[in-house]
């Protein structure tokens, strides 16, 4: 005898399913707004680089080593909606837009002097400083030459870190021209070419490396890394903004209700998952939450500032 549970559809299906299309979802009501204002300004194009190059490689992964079918046709809908986006940003973008006005990146050397110490940057090779046992008479309180320097090299090394991940993040800043203005170009053939280009090689090399677990997990790892970064661009501009003005709220619902569905669907549903797909998931879903924390910041400063001018008016 049937029951009412035998009516209700198979919620691991309905779960694939919505997985599967969500890129049409988020990005298309993205589409269809650049499309009615007819002007794509204040949607970074970034986004559609790192989908693309992602779902690329996530789809020649799957031909060496078969994972979740849902995921599979979920990069599928995302390349081709992705190309969609793009295309419609490229032809909505600002006339007069031109990339040389950019400020250009700085050199990672002066970058680098810049956070160093005073007494470390005046060169990039750790010296002994005597000055150091001079300031004081008592020997017990003063530590010795050796753990100076161990430091030294200690806060040199830190800052070396830092300097390096602080200039990475200046390839995401749309403030700053990149090299070869990457992504930046004002001609719409070079962005497909790109695309092209790097869908040939990837692919020519899945055809050599199609046996090597190694190449496999490398493609896999650099597909993950490169869509977990998607919210940085977003998180540079509020931040240098420091305003909620033309950001689209629905969006970053999109990327929330994305990231928990798929991380409750790899953890949960999904048979054969590496791993390597929930702690990307995971490190993406952090991104988003930096930018939630963002949103409401920056709106209850823009708040304030109306109310105080309000005030100022009376």
């Amino acid at each position: 005898m049937s029951t009412y549970w035998d009516y209700l559809p198979d919620l691991n299906r309905v779960s694939s399913t919505f997985i599967t299309f969500t890129p049409l979802f988020s990005y298309g009501t993205t589409c269809l707004g650049i499309y009615r204002q007819r002007s794509s300004v204040g949607f970074s194009i970034d986004i559609c680089a790192t989908m693309l190059m992602s779902s690329i490689l996530r789809i020649l992964y799957y031909f060496i080593s078969p994972y979740e079918i849902a995921l599979f046709r979920q990069s599928l809908v995302m390349v081709a909606i992705q190309c969609v986006l793009l295309k419609v940003s490229l032809a909505y973008r600002p006339h007069d837009y031109n990339p040389e006005i950019l400020e250009s990146m700085p050199h990672f050397k002066h970058e680098l002097n810049a956070n160093m110490p005073r007494r470390l940057s005046a060169s990039y090779n750790i010296v002994n400083h005597n000055p150091y046992n001079q300031s004081s008479s008592s020997s017990s309180s003063v530590a010795s030459p050796s753990v100076e320097v161990s430091a030294d090299y200690l806060e040199y090394v830190f800052t070396y870190i830092m300097s390096v991940f602080n200039y990475a993040l200046k390839f995401f800043d749309v403030h700053y021209k990149r090299p070869y203005c990457f992504w930046q170009w004002v001609e719409e053939a070079k962005y497909w070419q790109y695309v092209g280009g790097f869908t040939a090689v990837f692919s020519i090399l899945t055809l050599i490396f199609s046996t090597s677990l190694r190449y496999a997990t490398g493609i896999g790892i650099l597909g993950l890394f490169i869509e977990s970064l998607l919210p940085l661009p977003q998180i540079l501009l509020l931040q240098r903004l420091r305003s909620i003005q033309n950001f689209k709220v629905v969006l970053l619902l999109s990327w929330l209700g994305g990231d928990v569905t798929k991380i409750t669907y790899l953890v949960y549903g999904a048979r054969n998952t590496s791993i390597i797909f929930v702690l990307a998931g995971l490190f993406q879903m952090s991104l988003d939450l930096i930018i939630a924390y963002q949103y409401l910041h920056y709106k209850r400063q823009d708040q304030e500032g109306l109310v105080e001018l309000e005030l100022s008016n009376v």
